[in-house]
């Protein structure tokens, strides 16, 4: 090849690759502070080197709705994923319609998503446990369902199918909403229904990993959660150590505090300490928030009074950790840092609204107080709500690589 011929081909390739490099970054958003969403073609599910912790669970609720975001799950970082959720009828079949007569999205998404159905697979195929999340979020239909002792063998054998179709091992049972009083044996009840369903799964599919969910204050009031006799009905218990704000609370706060915050009277250390006066710890996973709250606020004072609101000034609004990183690019705040609580938040002015709104979240430094406060207390290990709800955002995923 000629001399000129070599150097117009190097020019060539050297103008096309720099081209190619340049609609590749156009695909990747980069904060101040390094939080760096994937291109959207990323794909993680193939990663070649598992680290999968054999001491700690990593427990990760996937919804139905961010089944779209499953490209970004990292399935190297996790123990388990539950997939949330199915309903129950109070004959103790899975529901597969709503109220109205519609499909029930869950149930539709469970049947019918390829996305899903092929996360299953992947995560079989990674060493990483799969769960059916069965919920019951309507108290007229628990204490109806609870009462018939028939309709138990029938929920059984529901789990059975569902189970053995997908060749799963793991079931997550959610039943909220329940104020049972010890009295009315409602709470009992629960926990014989957890012990009947896990004995019998474990003498069908050898043995299978059975979670209830709890509320963080089940120690102290009249839940249908007894920690005493699930703790020993279960194979573990999913704590829900968030919601401690809420976006109705007269006040903006923290959503997940690990330490007593001004105005409440109960935080993580004070429910997890709680909890282990009654339950085993390594029976117990720490559940996690990745999203937080956005209050419509009176000023910009820490934990600012909260505005009802109106469809002029807006409303308090969740916001999942992507939608939260996407507002503090947007707004470009000052991130303010809860030192009683240890987690951030900021506040910021909504322009298109001219309101003042204020942010409490975790990021990757509260979440990684919250690990280590799992791991000093011997906890069996962490769980997320929810998968998904980081998007592309990386930094969550390098914190799990990090601590565990």
């Amino acid at each position: 090849m000629k001399p000129y011929v070599r150097f117009t081909a190097s020019i060539y390739i050297f103008v096309s690759l720099f081209a190619a490099l340049s609609i590749s970054l156009n695909s990747i958003k980069i904060s101040k502070d390094k939080t760096i969403p994937l291109g959207q073609t990323y794909s993680v599910l193939a990663a070649s080197t598992s680290i999968n912790s054999d001491r700690y669970v990593i427990y990760g609720f996937l919804p139905y709705w961010v089944l779209s975001e499953t490209e970004y799950l990292q399935l190297d970082k996790l123990t388990d994923i539950a997939y949330f959720a199915l309903s129950i009828d109070e004959d103790g079949t899975i529901r597969t319609k709503d109220r109205q007569g519609f499909i029930d999205p869950g149930y539709n998404k469970w049947k019918n998503s390829e996305k899903l159905h092929k996360l299953i697979s992947d995560s079989k195929a990674r060493g990483v446990r799969f769960s059916l999340t069965l919920i019951s979020h309507e108290d007229d239909v628990t204490y109806s369902f609870l009462d018939c002792r028939g309709c138990w063998d029938t929920l059984y054998d529901e789990i059975e199918k569902e189970l053995s179709e997908h060749g799963l091992l793991g079931l997550n049972l959610d039943f909220e909403l329940v104020e049972a009083d010890s009295e009315d044996g409602y709470s009992q009840k629960y926990s014989q229904l957890v012990n009947f369903l896990n004995t019998k799964l474990d003498s069908k599919f050898g043995d299978v990993f059975v979670v209830t969910s709890t509320l963080p204050d089940s120690t102290y009031r009249p839940r249908i959660t007894d920690i005493t006799s699930l703790a020993n009905a279960s194979d573990a218990l999913f704590i829900m150590a968030y919601d401690f704000h809420r976006p109705t609370s007269e006040n903006a706060g923290p959503v997940a505090p690990l330490f007593g915050a001004t105005g409440l009277s109960y935080d993580i250390n004070k429910m997890v300490q709680d909890y282990l006066k009654v339950a085993p710890a390594e029976k117990l996973i720490l559940g996690v928030p990745y999203y937080g709250y956005n209050w419509v606020v009176t000023d910009w004072s820490t934990m600012a009074s909260r505005i009802p609101g109106n469809d002029v000034l807006g409303y308090s609004i969740s916001q999942t950790y992507e939608d939260v990183v996407d507002t503090r690019l947007k707004y470009n705040p000052s991130v303010m840092w809860d030192a009683d609580s240890v987690v951030p938040y900021f506040t910021y002015y909504n322009y298109e609204r001219g309101t003042v709104r204020q942010v409490y979240y975790e990021n990757k430094d509260s979440l990684k107080a919250k690990y280590q406060y799992a791991k000093q207390n011997n906890l069996a290990g962490i769980g997320i709500w929810a998968l998904g709800y980081d998007g592309g955002y990386q930094e969550l995923w390098n914190l799990l690589r990090e601590e565990f």
